[in-house]
């Protein structure tokens, strides 16, 4: 059998292209053998296509969109350095910033270093969860300020050593946390945008979160290895800017009328 749905045809339609939409569905009427009704005609909202930077920047949607930006371009730069920076921390022997800059050396991956990656990096899949449940019952813009605050609350306690096995907590923590407030982003943006734009919204935020994905593979060894006093003052630096960030936020798209069409005239 052959399953197909409509989610193209009708993002075709509210943006104003009713030939294409007509079409896409037409071929998905022919992949579920059925025919296509002769009588039935798709008028769209618009007669342009719609999706351009301008739409996310109207004035009803640029703060949340500059926001959100800057929410996922801390998320995924704190998420993506500490992949990379966690190894580093395991093999050299780092117990929060303190301590000479250690030694540049190639190291063998030891059973008990990959148990310990294995636990923070599950932090991933709790997250998914956790983001899940405090956006549906504490709402979407508390959410959003809890799990900033405490994330960087978490990368804050890196500047400190204690144990071993409380670093490997603190990246557990750290993560679980930075994935949670990334969670109830992805829940947020479908909320907020007409389905006309949503894409270039999610597509514009994503590419904000890739820059700083790029900057901090880019960045994380070379701070590392001068002093890791450095690269913890990364990661705290940008849990700030989305903590400032999410408690400026104050929109709640929580029960919200997802809109097809534009919103302004």
């Amino acid at each position: 059998a052959v399953v197909s749905t409509q989610s193209r045809s009708r993002y075709l339609a509210v943006s104003g292209r009713s030939n294409e939409a007509t079409q896409a569905l037409k071929r998905i009427a022919k992949l579920n053998g059925s025919s296509f009704p002769k009588d039935v005609k798709i008028v769209g909202n618009l007669e342009q296509e719609l999706g351009s930077i301008s739409d996310i920047m109207a004035p009803e949607f640029l703060k949340e969109t500059i926001l959100l930006s800057i929410m996922y371009f801390g998320n995924l730069l704190i998420k993506f350095g500490t992949v990379l920076f966690y190894p580093l921390a395991l093999y050299s022997g780092f117990c929060g910033g303190s301590g000479p800059p250690p030694d540049h050396n190639c190291v063998e991956i030891k059973q008990e270093s990959l148990v310990e990656l294995a636990i923070a990096t599950s932090s991933c899949v709790f997250a998914i969860g956790a983001g899940y449940v405090a956006a549906k019952q504490l709402g979407r813009s508390v959410s959003l300020k809890i799990f900033s605050t405490a994330s960087f609350i978490a990368t804050l306690i890196l500047f400190k050593c204690f144990s071993n096995t409380v670093t490997v907590g603190i990246f557990f923590l750290v993560k679980l946390l930075t994935n949670s407030h990334n969670m109830v982003t992805n829940i947020i943006v479908p909320e907020l945008y007409p389905t006309a734009f949503r894409n270039t919204a999610v597509g514009f935020s994503s590419s904000c979160g890739k820059v700083g994905a790029l900057i901090s593979t880019g960045t994380i060894y070379a701070l590392y290895y001068y002093n890791p006093n450095s690269a913890v003052a990364l990661f705290s630096a940008n849990a700030l800017l989305v903590a400032i960030a999410s408690w400026i936020w104050n929109k709640e798209t929580t029960d919200s009328v997802m809109s097809d069409g534009f919103l302004r005239d």
